[in-house]
């Protein structure tokens, strides 16, 4: 199966706090991230259309973004471990040093 997807999506195991006000209160770790957006791994979800705060936490700094939920899949409590649960988003603003230490992984 091929991956047409116009951005390359890297591993990217990072914390990050997220939620619908800012400063964001929720807290959990994306696992992948491109230029266009990222994905959390969370049971704590938000509707697509949402509009997100993030804080995204690197050994290089603390960066911040706001995106839009794009899709969101919660897991029952008891197979959080075996289903992919959490949401990807789209950034609709993101700092440039997050995205210079996207093109660094790449």
């Amino acid at each position: 199966m091929s991956d047409n997807r116009a951005s390359k999506r890297i591993p990217f195991r990072n914390n990050v706090r997220y939620g619908h006000t800012n400063p964001p209160q929720s807290i959990s770790f994306i696992t992948n991230l491109s230029d266009t957006g990222l994905y959390i791994k969370t049971n704590k979800i938000f509707v697509p259309g949402t509009k997100l705060f993030l804080l995204i936490e690197t050994g290089e700094g603390r960066f911040e973004a706001e995106g839009i939920v794009i899709w969101a899949k919660k897991a029952p409590p008891h197979l959080v471990r075996h289903i992919k649960s959490g949401m990807g988003i789209q950034f609709t603003r993101v700092a440039s040093e997050l995205i210079e230490l996207y093109r660094t992984k790449i």
